[in-house]
């Protein structure tokens, strides 16, 4: 299963990465919303995205939404350390940080399967 990781903190960014290549997922990851959407517009093809809803460039539910729209049935995981209004896309999971990376790979799992 190939998961896209969008997360802005180095140090996150960097463990979940490492947790779910671990987990065997193979992953592609950007520190940015902008980078995520050139990525998208460059032809990217994933199973899953694992999004921070804060970024730079522009937001996690942006990614999402541009992102079902190519692909309308991509699992979407948002993790977010704020509380805030709330916009993910329809059947989105949100986690809320710090999250235990056995969430997260429960998660991806079952929609693996």
């Amino acid at each position: 299963m190939k998961v896209l990781v969008v997360e802005d903190d180095p140090f996150v960014r960097e463990m979940a990465v490492a947790g779910l290549e671990e987990a065997g997922f193979e992953i592609i990851d950007t520190a940015s919303g902008s980078e995520a959407l050139r990525l998208l517009q460059g032809g990217i093809t994933l199973d899953a995205l694992l999004t921070d809803v804060r970024l730079p460039g522009t937001s996690g539910w942006v990614v999402a939404r541009a992102y079902r729209e190519r692909f309308p049935d991509l699992p979407v995981l948002y993790v977010t350390g704020y509380a805030e209004q709330m916009q993910p896309v329809a059947g989105g999971i949100i986690l809320s940080k710090p999250y235990r990376m056995a969430q997260v790979i429960g998660v991806l799992a079952t929609w693996a399967a």
